[in-house]
């Protein structure tokens, strides 16, 4: 396992190392982050800061008296010349929601961090590499109970390392497919690891799986105004589950209504049998400020 991982980071290396000796990225990376041209290094990003809000008074039907705020930071930097490409994603999103009954509840929470690098053999085709981490920033709990958290940062964490082919027919759309990939689950709690969560067995801090893997992802303009950023991974592991398949989508619409107000559309749907067995689902729906870079 761990030299699996030292093969993985060797291939990231010796990328970072091709890239950095290709004439297009002489001098000051920064003076490259924008270009638009098709080879050498390319920078996209978008955050956005969304809210909600219902406030009732003396209303016969019922409710509550509720505010919600959504931060969501999502940035890309990705690289490419005739024979390499390198893309790297960084994604942060975190949401809480108040009402006056049950006070302030955490809605989202999320870290990733995902890159793949490669050699091109074809036109679309390459051979390719990829790391993945994910993992969440806070405690998380079972509403309405605040005593006992059931999750926390490192709990459950998550580390794939991947060796595979990259399909990239054009800049808006990307396949990764691998026969021969890694799952590390981490769950770094002491109180959580006693219980064996998330799969790892009782008093252990981690778990490895091998199995196969896929990543499918699009970043575009649907239409004047509205652009789209979707990821889908998916893995089952060589044991006695293969078939039953870890499923995460991801899913941002946002649409301009002008430079600064825009109204934004993210959910996730996810299903890992070790955490629950049962589809997750969350959406949110938002008005707020979006900054494109």
């Amino acid at each position: 396992m761990k030299k699996f991982f030292l093969l993985l980071a060797s291939v990231f290396i010796w990328m970072g190392a091709q890239a950095q000796d290709s004439k297009e990225v002489a001098g000051n990376l920064k003076s490259y982050v924008k270009e638009d041209t098709t080879k050498g290094w390319k920078h996209f990003g978008i955050s956005s800061l969304t809210f909600g809000q219902t406030s009732l008074n003396n209303w016969v039907a019922g409710g509550d008296n509720t505010v919600s705020g959504n931060f969501v930071f999502n940035t890309s930097l990705n690289y490419l010349n005739d024979k390499f490409f390198w893309d790297n994603n960084f994604l942060l999103e975190y949401g809480l929601v108040y009402s006056s009954v049950s006070d302030w509840q955490k809605a989202t929470d999320k870290l990733n961090l995902t890159s793949i690098g490669g050699r091109k053999i074809s036109k679309a085709w390459s051979v390719s590499a990829l790391l993945k981490f994910y993992t969440q920033l806070t405690n998380g709990y079972n509403y309405p109970d605040k005593e006992h958290y059931i999750s926390t940062f490192m709990a459950p964490g998550y580390l794939d390392a991947a060796l595979g082919f990259s399909y990239k027919p054009n800049s808006k759309y990307a396949l990764f497919l691998s026969p021969l990939s890694e799952r590390a689950i981490f769950v770094l709690n002491d109180s959580l690891s006693a219980t064996g969560a998330f799969g790892v067995d009782p008093g252990k801090k981690m778990k490895f799986e091998t199995g196969a893997y896929l990543l499918a992802s699009t970043s575009q303009t649907l239409a004047r105004n509205l652009n789209i950023i979707s990821t889908l991974d998916l893995f089952t592991p060589y044991t006695k589950e293969f078939g039953n398949i870890d499923v995460n989508w991801n899913l941002l619409l946002n649409y301009e209504i002008n430079k600064l107000l825009t109204a934004t559309l993210n959910t996730t749907v996810r299903y890992y049998e070790k955490e629950v067995q049962k589809v997750q689902f969350k959406e949110i729906l938002g008005l707020g400020l979006t900054y494109q870079f």
